[in-house]
């Protein structure tokens, strides 16, 4: 195989990569059925585009892009790591500069200015499958679902008020033992929960976020609307389109904690959403499967059988592209 078809080869992957990395952008970057039935030709085309696709994830699973392990140093192989994280807005201009790089071999890229911007300075971040706590200064106790990115905003009070922006994952927040009663708020791309004293979980889903109380009450405003008051025992569901009360009890909606995930007629990209934070790789769906409804209690310690469990409840196949990439139509 000559140089160029090589190069060729590895930069159609990156591209590849780069549009089929995140969910939510997926269908602004054309990950319809068409788009994956394309994606599925150019695999199957050559055996160097396989060769390369499954080269690029085996590097990416090495230098930590699925595996929250901790990017030192700049370089053009961390550039690539970082670009890959970034939110759906800035990620395919920053992979095209890192995988510049990655050609030309220039020494550091962008170093830390760009930092921020790619979202990879998270004060609390979870790896791939794997869960983590925390302690807030009032005492409060944070778990965080696995591949979770959390921020300590700036504007955090002297007295111990907490603002947190929760960009990815799902976080858990309980009063400290003396009953820490500071006011604590929780923002997410479709809104803000606040709370005094309460138990409550958050969850940023595929299309929306959801919140359940244990105790106390919390204030749920989702951006542009009313808000909303639950009390204990309730759970809502939030985007820009309002607030909808689920029946889910606090025990279901927090059920990560424990290893499982319960849905409730979920739209099965959203289901798949949650999967990808405990599986190296990607799993995407086609626009007709995405739009599928799914219930059950799917245990997230082995994300083959749930994806198995999936297909027996649904008229869906599941096919993989090497070991990286699941699609399910």
């Amino acid at each position: 195989m000559s140089t160029d078809a090589t190069g060729l080869a590895w930069r159609q992957a990156v591209e590849w990569e780069a549009r089929l990395r995140d969910g939510q952008a997926a269908a602004d970057a054309g990950i319809d059925n068409d788009g994956l039935r394309d994606f599925a030709r150019w695999y199957a085309a050559s055996a160097s585009h396989a060769q390369a696709w499954d080269a690029l994830q085996e590097r990416l699973a090495r230098l930590g892009g699925r595996t929250g392990a901790t990017l030192s140093g700049g370089g053009p192989d961390a550039a690539m790591a970082a670009a890959l994280r970034a939110p759906s807005d800035e990620r395919r201009s920053a992979l095209r500069a890192a995988f510049g790089l990655l050609v030309v071999g220039v020494g550091a890229w962008g170093a830390r200015a760009g930092y921020h911007q790619l979202g990879l300075d998270a004060d609390w971040r979870g790896a791939v499958g794997q869960r983590g706590r925390a302690t807030l200064a009032d005492g409060t106790a944070m778990a965080y679902d696995a591949d979770s990115r959390i921020y300590l905003q700036s504007g955090t009070g002297a007295a111990g008020t907490a603002s947190l922006h929760l960009q990815r994952g799902q976080l858990l927040l309980t009063p400290g033992a003396l009953g820490a009663s500071a006011p604590l708020t929780v923002a997410t791309a479709h809104g803000v929960v606040q709370a005094d004293g309460a138990e409550f979980t958050v969850g940023r889903l595929h299309g929306r976020s959801v919140v359940a109380v244990r105790s106390g009450s919390a204030m749920v405003r989702p951006e542009g609307h009313a808000a909303l008051r639950l009390q204990a025992g309730q759970a809502c569901y939030f985007n820009r389109n309002g607030a909808r009360a689920s029946d889910l009890s606090f025990a279901a909606v927090s059920g990560w904690t424990r290893g499982v995930h319960v849905a409730d007629r979920a739209p099965l990209a959203e289901l798949l959403d949650v999967f990808d934070r405990y599986r190296p790789g990607m799993l995407r769906a086609s626009d007709s499967a995405a739009a599928r409804l799914v219930s059950g209690v799917f245990r997230l310690h082995d994300i083959d059988a749930a994806l198995r469990q999936v297909a027996e409840a649904l008229p869906v196949t599941v096919t993989r592209y090497g070991r990286y990439l699941t699609v399910l139509r």
